[in-house]
């Protein structure tokens, strides 16, 4: 049910050296969801009793869980670029703490990530989501300088620009978002299609993107790499209209069922296109919640 995500890093190596051992015939897809602040306890399938996550407790139940893996970091940037490259974040620099909207910096671009490696043996690579490994000048440590074949995300968290509406239909968030920066950018590739970003839509949008890739190199039938970083369940949370009043844990609930029908639509979306045989699907978390 959670693969912790400086363990993951180094599994997913050992994988790749598994895929260079066979023929191009064989490679197998790797699908990796990466969910923001959410706790290993946060999940029914570790017994929470007010939470429901049917998809993800099927992945646990179908699958392999870790209980002994560790987040490298317990905040964002700095784990996340554990997870990429596979080595601690002080080696790369993103330590202590995390890229803000308006850092210059990012992950050094003479870092290699494990899209990088997956490229250059003939996979196609995509990020969807949340990236928080820096922008930079002319979005010079965007996805799209780091490995990644195509991007569609926010680049940080949502927390980092103003929000004021969470829930269907113009429910206030409860939290408190920065004030002084612009609205949060939705960015395809290099290029910002949407400003600010509408929560009430996002995890759709992102969950239209990620079965697009899908659907499209499957039916290429050509390996990919899917790297889906939903921005769920980091404050403050949020959910659209079918998931709005959806769980009785609360706002906390209602954005994880959002989250949890996200990853079911993968799933689906890897069924329908014949590619669910041949698939990792690895499921894990940043770090838990503040």
């Amino acid at each position: 049910c959670g693969i912790r995500n400086m363990a993951l890093g180094k599994l997913l190596l050992v994988i790749f050296v598994v895929i260079l051992a066979n023929s191009a015939e064989c490679k197998p897809n790797i699908v990796l969801i990466f969910a923001d602040d959410l706790g290993f306890g946060d999940l029914s399938c570790y017994g929470h009793p007010t939470s429901t996550t049917p998809i993800i407790d099927k992945l646990a139940s179908e699958g392999l869980v870790f209980t002994q893996f560790y987040t490298a970091s317990p905040v964002c940037s700095p784990s996340r670029a554990a997870l990429l490259t596979g080595r601690y974040q002080t080696r790369s620099g993103i330590y202590p703490g995390v890229f803000d909207a308006d850092s210059i910096g990012g992950l050094p671009l003479n870092e290699t990530t494990i899209a990088e490696l997956l490229k250059e043996d003939g996979y196609s690579t995509a990020i969807v989501g949340k990236w928080h490994l820096g922008v930079g000048e002319g979005g010079m440590y965007l996805p799209t300088h780091q490995g990644f074949d195509s991007y569609f995300g926010i680049p940080y968290s949502h927390d980092m620009c103003p929000c004021y509406t969470c829930f269907y239909p113009n429910i206030s968030c409860y939290d408190k978002c920065r004030v002084a920066e612009v609205g949060c950018p939705i960015f395809e590739n290099e290029k910002i299609v949407k400003q600010p970003a509408d929560f009430l839509t996002l995890a759709d949008n992102y969950t239209s993107a990620a079965r697009s890739f899908i659907l499209t190199e499957a039916a290429k039938e050509n390996p990919f790499f899917l790297y889906y970083a939903s921005q769920h369940t980091h404050h403050p949370q949020f959910a659209g209209q079918q998931f709005t009043g959806s769980s009785i844990r609360g706002k906390f609930g209602d954005a994880l069922n959002e989250l949890d029908w996200s990853v079911g639509q993968i799933l689906k979306a890897l069924e329908d296109s014949k590619a669910i045989d041949n698939t990792f699907v690895f499921f894990t978390s940043d770090n838990g919640y503040k």
